[in-house]
């Protein structure tokens, strides 16, 4: 066959795959589009979708496990998802029924003792904090005293009042209406089916891509998962054993609503840098208006608890998979709470260190003399 007849038969092929690569992308933007006008209603299942990213790993090990011939049949499959679903559903009911009704009857006191114990941190905190602090006020500008202590003053009533605000519009939006309550009821199912049929779901997105890319987006999906999974589950690792060694502080120095205050701080513990002090405040607060002489114990409390967790707990747990430095971290909280606010700042470090990656294979991917898709995953998974 000439050349020119053999580029008469390249139009036509090359035509096709414009318009399926048209079409392709058209269907993609309408997808994005009733995604974005369904998003309210879609809030359980982006929580079930994370339900399941987490539960995964466990579905696969128990999975693997198995012998191969039952592997091969999804029926055991199916019996391991609903396996691990009883068991996380009595651990969770257990775990509720233990912790639930000893933290309400704690915030029922609470709220019925506020107005008590701001009275007591108004006539105490002055003081207190005139003497702890003497050298700040020794050594400080009266003029910026005076600023500084006019927004300690406002700082707490403004963040109360716009957390409980948040809180509640997102609630009573959310729960009027019926596709979110239908979705609460469905999503357990429909997270049956997708850690049931994981592999195959793999198997056939890797089949809608042509063969050329199939590597490099599954070496990105290798380092997506390397550090969002290893993070958020790390994260609420975190979260369980700051809170419960909070608590047995609290309860051994005695500090009135120690369960609760337990459970904020392990909460808290899920923003980067600053959850530590953001969990300590509630407790200091508390101590202050109900035992002062206490104010120092909690603080040490509070800092033998950071240290635990940054000398034993973020090692283990997390390992090296982050890897960024602090003031990197501290720039990436503020661009994520200027972004996104509470969700920004705690996305902010797992996002900034998957762009690192990405940005690292990408780079490798298309320098002037490329590494392969397997080469360059191993140069920016290799540990460093």
């Amino acid at each position: 066959m000439t050349p020119v007849a053999d580029r008469q038969d390249s139009a036509p092929t090359h035509q096709l795959r414009r318009q399926r690569s048209f079409v392709t992308g058209a269907l993609i933007l309408l997808g994005i589009a009733l995604l974005y006008l369904a998003r309210r209603a879609l809030v359980p299942f982006a929580l079930g979708a994370f339900l399941a990213y987490l539960v995964a790993p466990f579905v696969n090990a128990i999975d693997m496990r198995l012998p191969r011939s039952l592997r091969r049949r999804r029926l055991w499959r199916g019996l391991v998802v609903v396996a691990v679903y009883a068991l996380t559903l009595i651990g969770l009911l257990l775990f509720l029924g233990w912790i639930v009704p000893p933290i309400a009857a704690e915030v029922g006191r609470l709220v019925q003792r506020l107005p008590e114990l701001g009275r007591r941190i108004y006539d105490v905190a002055p003081d207190r904090i005139q003497t702890a602090l003497t050298t700040y006020r020794e050594t400080v500008a009266p003029e910026i005293q005076a600023v500084i202590d006019q927004s300690l003053q406002r700082v707490v009533p403004t963040l109360l009042s716009a957390l409980q605000t948040g809180v509640s519009s997102t609630l009573g939006f959310a729960l009027s209406t019926l596709s979110f309550v239908l979705g609460l009821v469905v999503v357990p199912l429909w997270m049956f089916y997708i850690l049931r049929d994981q592999f195959d779901m793999t198997s056939a997105f890797y089949g809608l891509l042509p063969t050329a890319w199939r590597a490099d987006v599954r070496n990105i999906l290798v380092l997506v998962d390397a550090v969002l999974g290893a993070y958020l589950r790390g994260q609420v690792l975190l979260c369980l054993a700051v809170g419960t060694m909070f608590t047995a502080g609290l309860l051994f120095l005695r500090v009135d609503f120690a369960l609760l205050l337990g459970t904020i701080a392990g909460i808290l513990e899920v923003v980067p840098v600053l959850g530590p002090a953001l969990g300590a405040a509630p407790a200091l607060l508390v101590a202050l208006a109900t035992s002062p002489s206490k104010v120092v114990w909690v603080i040490a409390l509070a800092l033998a608890v950071q240290q635990l967790e940054n000398l034993f707990l973020v090692p283990q747990v997390q390992g090296m998979t982050v890897r960024l430095h602090p003031a990197l971290v501290m720039l990436a909280l503020i661009v994520g709470s200027e972004v996104s606010g509470v969700v920004g700042m705690i996305l902010s470090v797992p996002l900034t260190a998957m762009l690192r990656d990405l940005a690292s294979y990408l780079y490798l991917r298309l320098a002037d003399q490329p590494l392969s898709p397997a080469e360059a995953l191993a140069r920016v998974a290799r540990p460093k």
